[in-house]
Parts: structure tokens; C-alpha cells; sequence
């Protein structure tokens, strides 16, 4: 079985399995405010409605959040300062209109999993933006998951990027350094 093939077994072995609820996404959230790693300027994701929410979040983070932007034409995501309006955007998330903040400026990014283990292999939904930005993120990162994403093992390939830390509802995980 090829590496595609291994990944695309997972994504769809995951997305057979309870999702997590409210509550667990709440507590997640509560973990990683109170485990001290999300300091300065925060990249956050907006949910989609199968991820694990970032509204506790972005609400204790204010003006220190900042937001994702799939950038036309390159790898790379761009974050952005909320700035009141969102669009759709190319990929169906919102994306926030505010004033661009560098990546050398971002001192912790959270980043979605479809599923992650616990060395920070995490796979994505297979677009590549978040392992591109973290090929060259400098700060914390830390992926943030429900318990039922959780699994033995991630295949990775030379472009896949672990994440630094992995935040559930019942554990925050450090791989490294974070």
C-alpha cells in the first residue's frame, strides 16, 4: 500500500468514529488555555464542524488571535487579524479581512487533525497548507483534537511536519521542547 493509500485509509477510518461533543471540545480548549503555551500572537484555526472548536479560545486570546488565509498561488497559509469581516474562503472556511500578521510574529499556532499521534505526526485533510507553514514556523505548535482522533501511529512522507504539542479533551501531550 502506497503512502496515499495508507493516508486515505486513516482519513476515512477516523471519519467512521464518534465525533467528539461540545463539552469535549470546551474542555480541550480550557486544557490548552490553562497549560501556559499559548503566549504572545496565536494563530488559530476556524472549525469546521467535524474539528474540535477554537471559539473558547479566540474569546480568551482577543486581539492576540490571529486567523488563516489560504494564500492564491502558494503553499503557505496566511494569518490574518480578524479585522470584523470574514469571507468564504477558496477552501469553504472562513477567513478574516484584518491586517496580515508575519509567521516570525506568531508565537503559537494551533493547528486541526483529522487524526494525530502522539509523537505530533498529524494528518491533515491533505491539502498540505498547514505542513508547509510549519516547515517554516519557529514558534509552539500544538494540535488540537478530540480524544477519538487520537490513533498508534500517523503515516507520514518527507513534507509531513509533526506539531510540537497535542491537546484533547482528557490530555496535553508535549513531544518537545514546546
Amino acid at each position: 500500500m502506497t503512502l496515499e493509500e495508507r493516508k486515505a485509509a486513516l482519513r476515512e477510518e477516523v471519519r467512521r468514529r464518534p465525533r467528539g461533543t461540545k463539552q469535549a471540545s470546551r474542555a480541550a480548549q480550557e486544557r490548552l488555555l490553562a497549560s501556559g503555551l499559548l503566549t504572545g500572537t496565536v494563530g488559530l484555526y476556524r472549525a469546521l464542524p467535524v474539528e474540535c472548536g477554537t471559539e473558547r479560545l479566540a474569546d480568551a486570546l482577543g486581539e492576540r488571535a490571529c486567523f488563516p488565509c489560504v494564500n492564491p498561488g502558494g503553499a503557505e497559509l496566511e494569518f490574518r487579524r480578524a479585522g470584523g469581516s470574514w469571507t468564504r474562503g477558496s477552501l469553504g472556511v472562513l477567513e478574516p479581512a484584518g491586517e496580515v500578521v508575519p509567521l516570525d510574529e506568531i508565537e503559537a499556532l494551533v493547528v486541526p487533525a483529522l487524526a494525530v499521534d502522539l509523537e505530533g505526526r498529524r494528518l491533515g485533510r491533505g491539502r498540505g497548507h498547514y505542513d508547509a507553514t510549519l516547515a517554516w514556523f519557529r514558534g509552539r505548535s500544538v494540535a488540537l483534537v478530540f480524544e477519538s482522533q487520537l490513533v498508534p501511529e500517523v503515516p507520514v512522507g518527507e513534507h509531513d511536519r509533526p506539531v510540537d504539542a497535542v491537546c484533547t479533551e482528557t490530555r496535553l501531550v508535549l513531544r518537545r521542547s514546546a
